[in-house]
């Protein structure tokens, strides 16, 4: 009997010096170790959703600037060469080859206001992706995190698989050593192989998870997870539930895109009535033509008109005024939205701000647990020294101390990933909010370079020709 439990102790020693040199050696690799911020500015910098919403951006600025073109002038050059063929002789006949060319100008000085209303729309839609870009890249950064705890909560769920199938391997050498000289009986024995065989398969379970953890996180941050370093402290979050729920409606992105979506509705409607109303425009146009005769037959003209046009409309077949009440239905929507869009912020920011109190309350009872635990498995260790307990209750002792062990895991991952959320509910979960050392994507850039731009545009891969007669 002392010499089974022996061993068992004594490989419960080993097993314990084992673990305390995988700890000695994870903090030698600390150094080495890829923080969470180097995660989350691999994220910020080269995800592929987050470049494609900045892609999307750049195209909705150029919306403003095709709606600028609508008090623009436009100008054209026409050219027209015919051969002309008499009598089966080309240019017989004493004549040549009529041809003619002209310039045409036009300036809208008036359209109904369309124009200003268009433009003041489409800056909206610009405010308005650029929030929307803002919650996307809060919540790449969110998925971030939570890869990151992923891997760390995985990584240390198969560490305690591990351990737990050594501990249980040992139990059995024991029970099997017990067995032999009489001390318990073939069922202490198979309950032990059970109960081996039980270990395994949760370990083979948590490498899987750990497996499908790592491939989120290389989907997400594009890279390996290797050496991950601890998680750092939280940053500072809302002191309150209502705090966090005023944050979230007046400065969470999605918000504020709403809000810019009524705006672009409502001049919409207003642009829709202009298409009412009169518009007025400068025309101009130089010519000159030659009709290929000569002599007396000859007729070459030059002429220049200019004069203004108005058009007036007075009915339509009514696809306008449909237009505008459809206008009108999309900007009621839009003003809906907002009601919808508050109520859910406000629903997400309490859920965040309740998950993280759970997270909190679960840290503090799965601890004590762990305590508990600790003291009931070393009780019924030292019963069964005695026999006064059987080989099931010191692993069943070992279980629940291993369950516990594992809720405080995932109770602290929990946390993390909620304060977070926490952050990212109230729109505080952006890149300057969090410090990360990198260049902010910075929209107006690229505004400010082509929403008032009248020609050119930049040369890319994608406009090569392909051929010098055919883009």
């Amino acid at each position: 009997m002392n010499k089974g439990l022996s061993m068992m102790l004594g490989s419960r020693l080993m097993s314990g010096a084992a673990v305390a040199a995988l700890m000695v050696a994870a903090t030698v690799f600390v150094a080495r170790a890829d923080t969470l911020a180097d995660a989350l500015e691999s994220a910020y910098e080269t995800n592929p959703t987050l470049i494609s919403a900045r892609a999307s951006l750049r195209a909705t600025d150029e919306r403003v600037n095709q709606a600028r073109a609508g008090l623009r002038p436009n100008v054209s050059a026409t050219f027209d060469y015919r051969a002309r063929y008499t009598g089966g002789n080309r240019g017989s006949g004493g004549s040549d080859d009529p041809y003619s060319a002209s310039l045409d100008a036009s300036q809208p000085l008036y359209d109904g206001g369309q124009t200003q209303n268009n433009v003041r729309g489409r800056i909206a839609d610009v405010s308005a992706a650029r929030a929307r870009l803002s919650a996307l890249e809060q919540q790449v950064l969110l998925e971030t995190v939570t890869a990151y705890v992923d891997v760390l909560r995985d990584q240390e769920f198969v560490r305690l698989a591990e351990n737990n199938v050594r501990v249980i391997a040992e139990q059995l050498r024991a029970s099997q050593d017990r067995f032999e000289v009489g001390e318990v009986t073939r069922t202490d024995v198979s309950q032990a192989e059970a109960r081996l065989a039980d270990s395994r398969t949760n370990l083979s379970a948590s490498r899987g998870r750990l497996e499908r953890s790592k491939q989120n996180y290389r989907s997400v941050v594009g890279a390996e997870p290797q050496n991950l370093a601890r998680q750092p402290p939280l940053p500072p979050l809302p002191q309150s539930m209502e705090e966090a729920v005023t944050a979230a409606l007046e400065n969470h992105p999605e918000m504020i895109a709403t809000r810019f979506d009524e705006t672009s509705a409502s001049r919409d409607v207003k642009a829709q009535i202009g298409a009412l109303l009169p518009r007025v425009s400068l025309e101009a146009t130089v010519g000159y033509n030659d009709d290929g005769l000569f002599g007396s037959d000859s007729f070459d003209q030059s002429d220049a008109q200019f004069g203004v046009r108005a058009v007036i409309p007075l009915y339509q077949s009514g696809a306008q005024y449909s237009r505008v009440r459809q206008a009108q239905a999309l900007a009621s929507q839009a003003r809906a939205d907002i009601t919808v869009e508050a109520r859910q912020r406000q629903r997400l920011a309490e859920a965040a701000w309740t998950e993280l109190e759970v997270a909190r309350a679960t840290i503090i009872s799965t601890r004590e647990q762990v305590d508990a635990s600790q003291l009931a498995f070393e009780g019924v260790r030292e019963e069964a020294l005695v026999g006064s307990r059987t080989t099931l209750d010191v692993l069943d002792a070992e279980q629940e101390l291993l369950d516990a062990r594992v809720r405080v895991v995932d109770s602290l991952r929990n946390e993390y990933v909620a304060a977070y959320s926490l952050l990212s509910a109230t729109g505080a979960l952006t890149a300057a909010d969090i410090g990360l050392s990198v260049v902010a994507y910075d929209p107006e850039v690229n505004y400010a370079e082509n929403n008032a731009r009248l020609f050119g545009f930049p040369q890319t891969q994608d406009t090569e020709w392909e051929e010098l007669w055919r883009p």
